[in-house]
């Protein structure tokens, strides 16, 4: 509920900031705020790791994403677009007689280079690249019944890139990314096996001091105003 309250107050906070920034703007200006909205979608999180037992042992989860954006024009072509998201990561395993569950939500602020391939079209088709600083809230660690709340041996950000394309049509935006986490995000193996209670021949015991990164895959839909 925090995280929620965290979230929307900095969504509010975005969007008036906007809305000032655009009523002072000149008309017809290919310069200054053009945009600003909320998007939302899912993504196909993993993890990438040096770790082969940990890599086999969990795929892919799908996972929420959702917050706001801004775009600010620097000419007809380029923008800057900062953002506001809530993303959920990790990654998973279902078996025939149980599931286990990584599942890793940061606060993520991306800033994009945007680049419009029509500005003149009804339908503008654009291609965006730019660094992203994710800021852990929650890291939990799930196996049949039970729930551990490993986020205390989890690393409190991450540091990653953007890559991505999106479509812009009257106040519809759509847009597929893919982020890749330049960060560890294992803060201590050691700990985390006692956390999880992973001894020795478990597929989740980590051994040694292995490097753990973020993978997403994610779509998402939004309105601008």
């Amino acid at each position: 509920m925090k995280n929620l309250i965290l979230l929307v107050g900095m969504i509010l906070v975005l969007c008036v900031t906007a809305s000032a920034q655009q009523a002072g703007a000149t008309p017809q200006t290919t310069v200054g705020v053009t945009g600003k909205g909320l998007k939302l979608g899912f993504g196909i999180a993993n993890i990438s790791t040096e770790y082969a037992e940990l890599n086999d042992f969990l795929d892919s989860r799908v996972g929420f994403s959702g917050g706001a954006f801004l775009t600010y024009a620097l000419s007809r072509q380029f923008a800057v677009q900062p953002e506001i998201l809530y993303v959920s990561k990790g990654a998973s395993k279902d078996f025939f007689f149980f599931n286990a569950h990584w599942n890793l939500d940061y606060l993520e602020i991306p800033v994009l280079l945007k680049f419009n391939l029509m500005p003149e079209g009804k339908l503008q088709p654009s291609l965006y690249a730019g660094p992203a600083l994710d800021v852990l809230m929650a890291s939990k660690f799930h196996i049949i019944d039970e729930t551990y709340d490993i986020k205390d041996y989890t690393k409190s950000m991450d540091f990653g890139l953007v890559f991505g394309a999106g479509l812009d049509y009257k106040h519809i935006t759509f847009d597929v990314r893919y982020a890749l986490g330049l960060t560890n995000v294992v803060d201590a193996a050691e700990k985390i096996n006692e956390a999880t209670g992973a001894v020795p021949g478990d597929s989740y015991y980590l051994e040694g001091d292995p490097t753990v990164k973020n993978t997403d895959l994610s779509f998402m839909i939004g309105a601008r105003f």
